[in-house]
């Protein structure tokens, strides 16, 4: 038996060489999902500002099919990412409200919030990539998402601030000469792929709350003290000077419709004493400094922080 031909034995080299170097070694199968980094949250406001996120929507054709879907709805998964960033930020109190999810907007007014938020999922994607080598195999699956979110003045039922977030996430896996794992679906990046897109939209969030003005209102007057809602819980701390203003007028806005308030007058200022309650129950008792609230009807005064 005549010996293996040195040509043959050449050609199968070059084949194993060309393979080798066409071919991208894949990591490790399950390893973590890479994501889109989102943007480092801001310094958190001084005062927090009580915040209510309202409602999420699916404005996408993903998990409305004839079946369904066994996942959880993203835009359910959308909503818990979404308080969870605003919690974990610490600049915020959450205020979990009850208002069905068709309410309207002028109803945000009655969930003790000073600002509502509201969502949808617009877009949401998967996709599937793959490379094939002589002696590899790669699987790459991709999630991207979509989000939108606004949020509303709730004393006024303005939109202060209106913004979309998008984002991705994936996970490789594969096999070089038989050794590896073949990836199957992975659910867990619709998750990362959302949260990648809500991640700048919260630093956002907090930016904008930032620069409007922390209010609050007055419970009762007692003499020479005043009672107010909100304490410590919200950032107030004992000798803190605050503003007491009377509400502006109500003046039809002939540019975008409705009402718009004018800028209200100071009429005093006042110093925090003590607190009492706990929570979103909290309130604080206060002195005058200067001016007085006597016989002021209390629905047209507002308590601000100094500017």
């Amino acid at each position: 038996m005549g010996g293996f031909p040195f040509s043959s034995l050449l050609f199968f080299i070059l084949v194993f060489l060309g393979s080798c170097a066409t071919t991208t070694p894949p990591p490790i199968a399950d390893g973590p999902a890479s994501v889109s980094a989102p943007a480092p949250l801001i310094e958190a406001p001084v005062l927090k500002r009580k915040v209510a996120v309202l409602r999420f929507s699916n404005e996408t054709k993903y998990g409305r099919g004839v079946f369904g879907s066994k996942e959880p709805a993203i835009e359910k998964q959308a909503e818990d990412i979404l308080k969870a960033r605003l919690v974990d930020s610490g600049a915020v109190l959450l205020v979990e409200s009850e208002l069905p999810t068709q309410a309207d907007i002028q109803e945000v007014t009655t969930i003790g919030a000073d600002y509502a938020i509201l969502g949808s999922v617009s877009e949401f994607g998967r996709q599937v990539t793959s490379e094939t080598g002589v002696f590899s195999r790669t699987k790459k699956q991709v999630a991207y998402a979509a989000v939108n979110l606004r949020m509303i003045d709730a004393r006024t039922g303005v939109v202060v601030y209106s913004e979309e977030g998008r984002g991705e996430a994936d996970i490789e896996a594969g096999r070089v000469f038989g050794v590896g794992t073949d990836a199957g679906y992975d659910s867990s990046i619709n998750d990362k792929a959302i949260s990648s897109a809500i991640g700048g939209l919260v630093t956002n969030i907090l930016q904008n709350l930032a620069e409007q003005p922390w209010r609050t209102s007055i419970l009762a007057l007692e003499g020479d003290r005043l009672m107010i809602a909100g304490g410590s819980e919200q950032g107030l701390k004992v000798g803190d000077v605050l503003v007491v203003k009377r509400r502006g007028e109500q003046v039809e806005n002939r540019q975008l419709g409705g009402t718009i308030e004018l800028p209200g007058t100071e009429i005093g200022r006042i110093r925090v004493e003590s607190f009492f309650g706990s929570g979103l129950q909290e309130g604080s008792v206060c002195s005058w400094q200067q001016g007085s609230a006597t016989g002021a009807d209390l629905d047209s005064l507002i308590v601000e922080e100094v500017e």
